[in-house]
């Protein structure tokens, strides 16, 4: 067959084997390996499964699914990396353990209801990346894996993946958000390993409809709603699909000549907020690593992106793409990011010598929607002080009816105000952005409250050289019964005779107009109490019908 990889050669071997800047990632590969071959895997028990359903936790089941899969993935790794028997071995025997697996999904994407064949031939985001890589694996050592072993496997990947595919139908097959690309990545990369010609050539077609799908979830100017960590999700398995794709087609079919592809692939500069921090609205972690390995074979694709990145191979999380797409003369590069506006979306970034600052209008009804209109994020000599919560613990209650009443999602851990005592709602009514330009960004907030005497909330930015000046104007139709100014931080603040210290910001009030209190709540982390967010409450002073509140941050 065609080359549908050509990053996968004994010369990129050579060079992953001797070259200083693979050498911590494959120290760490290495050791993880020796360790895993001196313990046997854990059983799947119908129990773990079970747990999802009975109490909504997910961890203790994916954590033995997981295990599997890294085993997979090193054992892999380090045959082709080493040539050593003992990894080839210990590779027959995890394929042939999750070829027995009732399912290739996870539970909380499979229904228990559905009948043996349907949780069997099931294709989700895990699924559809087990077949990938199996059949990656096949493709490259099945001449040297035992021929049961590779017979068995094919049989699976016939039966689950490529004959499941053609039948069924699925909801990721339509969807503009991560699901689409990750799947669909996956049935393209099993279908063109293991199927014949003339299956390709019929289901692709198909396939290329819904990763157009996935393309529509963003707009022109390639903002991600879901956040960094999905963009590197989602848009890594869009890259393995086009370059699978154009390698396959010998160029014919190249989706990365589409404007909005290349406009995707700049997300991760304009989004950055410090070197090691990122916007982190809805679903998204705040720490930032850049995706090294990703950004280096975009970099190839597209010379005009720029980099930030340490001198030595990133961390290593099983896909052998992020090491043979990663490329040593590119490590060491410097991030270079500017003032950045993503005006259909309503996200605006300022970037001054003396602070970053990010707010966001847009609606709460976004994909991993939290109740956030007019948060905001604040980083000052590379730590973000006032911020923003990112995800909390996904569990059945999560993505549930009970979503808005977990500390996170909710508006109640953003810096957004408190009306009457009434916290932001969902909804699809979008913000009325009155002003966006470089340093002065003005919208509405209103339409995020069931207010009815909210008449209007507008909420303005003007970002000086050495401060930050927020000033929320509201209008109601009768005085509310109490206004609070809420602002988030992970750090814990302290009043001073200046305003109230956050890290290294200070946030100035007019004593006369407001009342502070500190206060917190702790995420919830497996059931227990983890770090707590903290909360700087501005009370304010006798409410009016028309009123304007005033704050700098400096």
């Amino acid at each position: 067959m065609k080359n549908i990889f050509p990053a996968f050669s004994e010369e990129k071997w050579e060079q992953v084997r001797t070259h200083p800047y693979y050498a911590s990632a494959v120290k760490k590969i290495t050791e993880a390996s020796e360790k895993m071959l001196t313990e046997e895997p854990k059983r799947i028990l119908f129990s773990q499964i079970h747990l999802f359903a009975e109490t909504g936790d997910r961890k203790i089941f994916e954590r033995v699914y997981n295990d599997y899969m890294m085993r997979m993935h090193n054992y892999f790794f380090m045959y082709c990396l080493r040539g050593e028997e003992k990894y080839l071995k210990a590779l027959a025997d995890i394929l042939w353990n999750i070829c027995d697996f009732e399912s290739w999904s996870i539970p909380a994407h499979v229904q228990e209801a559905l009948t043996p064949q349907l949780r069997r031939e099931n294709l989700d985001l895990c699924s559809c990346r087990v077949g990938w890589y199996m059949s990656l694996i096949l493709h490259y050592l099945g001449d040297k894996l035992p021929d049961l072993v590779v017979r068995r496997a094919k049989y699976e990947l016939r039966f689950r993946i490529i004959e499941s595919y053609k039948k069924n139908t699925y909801h990721w097959m339509t969807v503009t958000n991560n699901w689409s690309a990750v799947c669909i990545a996956g049935v393209l990369g099993t279908y063109l390993y293991e199927a014949a010609e003339e299956e390709i050539e019929e289901q692709l077609p198909r396939m290329l409809e819904t990763m157009n799908c996935y393309l529509k979830g963003f707009d022109d100017e390639g903002c991600c709603l879901e956040g960094y960590g999905y963009w590197v999700y989602g848009y890594s398995h869009f890259c393995f699909f086009a370059d699978m794709l154009r390698n396959y087609t010998d160029g014919r079919i190249n989706l990365f000549e589409d404007p909005k592809v290349r406009a995707i692939a700049h997300f991760q500069e304009n989004i950055t907020i410090n070197e090691t921090q990122c916007i982190n609205f809805s679903d998204c972690s705040q720490h930032f690593y850049p995706c090294e390995w990703l950004t280096h074979f975009l970099k190839s694709v597209y010379p005009d992106l720029t980099l930030a990145f340490s001198p030595e191979c990133p961390e290593y999380e099983g896909v052998v793409y992020e090491i043979l797409w990663s490329n040593p003369a590119l490590a060491d590069s410097h991030l270079a990011p500017k003032s950045f506006m993503f005006k259909n979306n309503q996200w605006y970034i300022y970037r001054s010598a003396a602070y970053n600052m990010a707010c966001k209008a847009g609606h709460n009804s976004e994909p991993h929607n939290h109740n956030d209109v007019g948060s905001f994020i604040i980083s000052k000599n590379g730590k973000v002080t006032y911020g923003d919560p990112g995800g909390g613990e996904y569990t059945r209650q999560y993505f549930s009816g009970e979503r808005y009443t977990i500390l996170e999602p909710s508006s109640r851990a953003h810096s957004v105000p408190i009306i009457g005592g009434e916290y932001q709602v969902t909804g699809k009514k979008k913000s009325t952005v009155y002003c966006a330009e470089e340093g002065h960004y003005a919208y509405s907030m209103e339409n995020a409250y069931s207010i009815p005497s909210l008449t209007s909330l507008k909420r303005e930015f003007v970002c000086e050289a050495d401060r930050i000046i927020l000033t929320d104007t509201y209008d109601f139709t009768e005085a509310p019964a109490s206004v609070v100014e809420r602002f988030v931080s992970n750090t814990m603040p302290e009043i001073t005779s200046e305003g109230v210290r956050c890290g290294d910001t200070l946030l100035v009030f007019d004593p006369a107009a407001a009342d502070v209190q500190i206060g917190s709540e702790c995420r919830i982390r497996g059931g227990k109490e983890a770090a707590p967010l903290y909360f700087t409450d501005l009370t304010v002073k006798n409410p009016q019908e028309k009123m304007e509140i005033r704050v700098e941050f400096r």
